[in-house]
């Protein structure tokens, strides 16, 4: 009795592909797919046409995600998953989709049936094949980059810097999900740093795409942006991807958007070298979008604070957290006799808070609109917690601070109070803030600049930018979040309301 096989209808399943589809791409009788999948012909691992199915099985994984799917099943049958690249993918996928596959692994352990049996990838009649050479050093496609790029990045020590030079922004390599993601992932495993150099042409949708990709690290200061502006009409565009340990990868890609980038592996000491020092060039001419701040610049950042608070012009701000520019003098005066500074200490960080708060009733009362949006959720931790932590620069200090419980109430007492008597003062309070604003906080000045402080890792880090297109997309971003969240808890009286029921529960 036949046996169906079905790893081999899985991957047709999940890929999208069709009997027809397939024998028509390969050259086959649609009859012959149809025997392979119900069992009545046996598929074996050396055969020619083995090699052809996964050959086109290989050319429609489009994303990393696929490639992932394989290796989960790859593991559920023992077969090995630490593969790197598509050939080695293919060697596997064999195995797995073969008949004889189980008896393969059982009688040759893990060696593989593109090592015994010599196969050579098959002629595609549909595309390309992905596995032309086993050990090459150019790669096709997203994937291919993604899978070569992984472990140099992994392997690289913690903290370590990435030199990265994009041709244009209209290049489409640099925001494609499977790559940006990788960058991400290295960011958070290895707190790796990206320098990214990038020509831009004034196409405010390229530029736009490119910050979406990339405003998690942006925010964390772990993606330095620098840009160049111009850019001339060329045949391909480049990106290159400097590894620290002395490896390059070169990427080109068309200008139109059908055929796949094609990635070049360089490891040769002179090219990386004078590669290198041509970025350091590029990088000395460009204009950096972003400035990061830490700890060690408390006075320039207390001076960006007194420029959003107290010049003119409207502010918008988020927070996962509670703003102390609404506690009163006394309120933040009572708070800070408890940090233990010295009576000059403790009486120029007074005067500094007057300062912002006088600016800040200033700009209200002259008609000039604030917004700010909280999060519930955030709010119910506070309320439970008694504190709540933040940058220790509210407090002209370094590191962190723990606001006690009565910091929290008189923050949240004036919020009611400037609800309540300001009428250009606005709060939304949202059930609880996207990912991108976890324990973070956005300050934008209409038309001027934005800062956002970030104290995610061991110190506080503050991205400050007055770039104009970086600030566009901070503006849209928080512009859908305000209107989104409009209607959400409703008027402002209501707001009110949640505020001292919070306030209630904290005096409990």
């Amino acid at each position: 009795m036949a046996t169906p096989n079905k790893n081999f209808k899985a991957v047709l399943n999940y890929l999208g592909i069709t009997n027809l589809e397939l024998a028509r791409a390969l050259g086959y009788d649609p009859s012959l797919i149809s025997r392979y999948l119900s069992g009545h012909r046996v598929l074996k691992a050396a055969s020619e046409q083995m090699n052809a199915i996964a050959d086109y099985i290989l050319s429609r994984t489009k994303r990393v995600q696929d490639i992932d799917w394989l290796r989960e099943n790859f593991a559920a049958e023992g077969l090995p998953t630490d593969v790197s690249t598509v050939y080695r993918i293919k060697q596997n996928l064999i195995m797995w989709l073969a008949t004889d596959g189980e008896t393969l692994r059982r009688n040759l352990g893990r060696a593989l049936p593109g090592d015994i049996a010599g196969i050579k990838p098959a002629t595609q009649k549909s595309e390309p094949s992905k596995t032309d050479e086993k050990d090459s050093s150019v790669k096709i496609g997203y994937v291919e980059l993604v899978l070569a790029l992984r472990p140099v990045l992994s392997a690289l020590p913690n903290g370590a810097a990435v030199n990265i030079f994009l041709s244009n922004d209209r290049l489409t390599t640099a925001t494609n999900k499977d790559v940006a993601a990788l960058l991400r992932e290295m960011i958070s495993k290895n707190n790796l740093c990206f320098n990214m150099v990038v020509c831009v042409s004034g196409d405010t949708k390229a530029m736009s795409k490119l910050l979406d990709s990339y405003m998690e690290p942006l925010i964390s200061g772990h993606v330095k942006l620098s840009v160049v502006h111009g850019m001339t009409q060329t045949v391909t565009s480049a990106m290159h991807i400097l590894i620290p340990n002395g490896s390059c990868f070169l990427i080109n890609e068309t200008i139109g958007t059908n055929a796949p980038p094609i990635t070049v592996a360089i490891q040769d000491a002179a090219f990386v070298a004078e590669t290198e020092k041509n970025f350091e060039v590029s990088a000395r001419y460009a204009q950096s979008v972003l400035t990061v701040y830490g700890d060690a610049y408390t006075r320039d950042v207390i001076e960006i604070l007194a420029m959003e608070y107290c010049t003119p012009g409207e502010l918008d701000v988020v927070k996962d957290s509670i703003n102390p520019m609404f506690m009163s003098c006394e309120a933040y005066d009572r708070f800070l006799k408890t940090r233990n500074h010295s009576p000059e200490e403790f009486a120029w960080r007074s005067a500094e808070f007057a300062r912002f708060k006088a600016g800040m009733n200033a700009n209200l009362q002259s008609g000039v609109p604030f917004r700010e949006i909280i999060s519930l959720a955030r709010l119910c931790d506070i309320a439970q917690s008694g504190s709540c932590r933040m940058a220790g620069l509210y407090f002209a200090e370094l590191g962190y601070v723990d606001l006690d419980r009565q910091g929290c109430i008189d923050i949240i007492n004036g919020y009611i109070d400037y609800l309540a008597n300001e009428p250009n003062f606005s709060l939304l309070i949202l059930d609880a803030l996207a990912e991108l604003h976890g324990n973070n906080c956005w300050h934008i000045k209409r038309n001027g600049h934005i800062s956002i402080n970030n104290w995610q890792g061991k110190e506080p880090v503050m991205v400050y930018s007055d770039q104009l297109m970086l600030l566009r997309e901070f503006q849209a971003h928080y512009d859908a979040m305000w209107a989104q969240g409009e209607g959400a808890i409703g008027s402002r009286a209501n707001v009110i309301s949640i505020l001292k029921d919070v306030v209630g529960r904290m005096k409990q």
